[in-house]
């Protein structure tokens, strides 16, 4: 979802949410490799097929592999072989159209690689001109889970230390929109699982609800809007899961459809893609339709400006992340151009974010508290005088020494709550009050 890193081949980092997000874990929201490579550059295709949607009555589905998951931040990372090397952490994006290892495990490896645009070897990183260099792996690549091979082909080949620095966690690599076209993809986030299913024998017999779904990256599916002013508007949502938001929205939607109301409450939020800096405005809707079913006062987000020129989507309006995915199992079925959702038990929860401003390191050590890393310009903490490079030792008289990241990010999404830090900025120790607000 985001920025973009636009090379001879256009493999552009980031659609259209792909970005890392200023808020309260100051985590990548997600990442998503476009272009170039496309849906060719890894395994072989499967047609969609003209197969009418709907759930059909069958015998229960045997997965080809059954594939537990770890959920960080409201990423999906999964346990895979590459060659014989591993097990490696790979992120799961279906928004992403390549696979990427990253350049220090192909160092490990001794993978040959390649400029995108000649045969001499480049592993340079992130953070040069527009972006990073991008390098081709040689053939030969093989993912494999449980002995399985369920990718290979050519991959792409980065340095990825700044994406994990934001993140605050390490990994290897990213499966992209190949696996969802070589299986239907089951992802149960109740049980922590990703099921992997033969397309050509998989009939669905559960109750969930079945919608079309446009293939791509990420793939699409309509959405329905209830505006703050009673007004129901369509809208085509990407579905990310390399994404942790909850619903992101570019800037033609608003311009299109004027959704924000005059004097609507809202927190203003800062985003760093790999193209610079902008803006949003998180605030929370009446309710989204979303796959047949009605979401009740999501809190949803607006660019105020495109981060990158070459980012707008003709076709898309924005995008549902992990944190409105998570209510649901959900599955893509590429093969038959439909998505299946079946509500969990977390369906109804409320929705939360952080309404300070502040993003936290995560990579912090409590004993010594949380470091600021950059704080929203317009937030109530940067208003209150916050500062990055600040570090918080204390938050409502609770020792940030006895809080892990989790429980310390928990707090900061009390809306209209009053905080009160302790601060420490190089030898001084400050006393800093604010009060979030309530977006109703």
């Amino acid at each position: 979802m985001v920025n973009c890193w636009c090379g001879t081949i256009r493999a552009v980092l980031m659609s259209t949410g792909n970005a890392i997000k200023r808020r309260g874990s100051a985590a990548l929201q997600s990442l998503a490799f476009l272009g170039g490579l496309a849906l060719l550059g890894f395994g072989g295709s499967r047609a969609a097929s003209s197969n009418s949607y709907g759930a059909s009555a069958s015998a229960e589905n045997v997965p080809v592999v059954v594939l537990p998951f770890e959920y960080f931040r409201k990423h999906i990372f999964v346990a895979v072989q590459i060659n014989d090397s591993g097990p490696h952490a790979c992120m799961v994006d279906n928004g992403s159209n390549a696979v990427v290892i990253a350049d220090r495990v192909a160092r490990d490896m001794g993978v040959k690689t390649y400029p995108n645009g000649g045969k001499r070897p480049n592993m340079k990183g992130l953070g040069e001109g527009s972006g990073p260099r991008i390098s081709i792996a040689e053939n030969g690549i093989v993912f494999r889970v449980q002995g399985a091979a369920i990718l290979t082909g050519t991959v792409l080949v980065l340095d990825m230390s700044a994406l994990e620095k934001e993140l605050g966690r390490s990994f290897d690599c990213i499966i992209g929109s190949r696996l969802f076209l070589n299986f239907v993809v089951e992802v149960d986030f109740a049980k922590r699982q990703l099921m992997l299913y033969d397309p050509g024998s998989f009939v669905y017999s559960g109750q969930g609800r079945s919608v079309p779904l446009q293939i791509g990256a990420p793939a699409t599916v309509q959405a329905e809007v209830l505006t703050p002013d009673g007004r129901t508007v369509k809208a085509i949502v990407g579905l990310d899961l390399g994404s942790g938001s909850i619903i992101d929205f570019q800037p033609s939607f608003q311009l299109k459809h004027h959704v924000l109301q005059a004097q609507q409450p809202e927190v203003l939020e800062g985003a760093i893609g790999f193209a610079g800096e902008y803006h949003e405005r998180m605030v929370r809707l009446p309710s989204v339709g979303f796959a047949g079913f009605k979401i009740e006062k999501p809190l949803a987000d607006f660019a105020d400006t495109p981060p990158d020129p070459g980012l707008s989507s003709k076709k898309d309006d924005g995008f549902v992340g992990n944190g409105l995915l998570e209510r649901f199992t959900v599955i893509f079925d590429y093969s038959r151009g439909r998505l299946i959702v079946e509500p969990n038990d977390s369906f109804g929860n409320p929705f939360t974010a952080n309404m300070t401003g502040i993003g936290a390191d995560a990579a912090s050590d409590p004993a010594h508290g949380f470091g600021v890393m950059h704080v929203s310009d317009g937030s109530v903490a940067a208003t209150a005088g916050v500062r990055p490079g600040d570090r918080i030792v204390e938050i409502n008289g609770v020792l940030c020494s006895t809080l892990t990241f989790e429980s310390f990010h928990q707090m900061l999404t009390a809306e209209g709550a009053a905080f009160t830090l302790k601060v420490e900025r190089g030898d001084q120790r400050i006393d800093i009050s604010f009060q979030t607000p309530r977006l109703p």
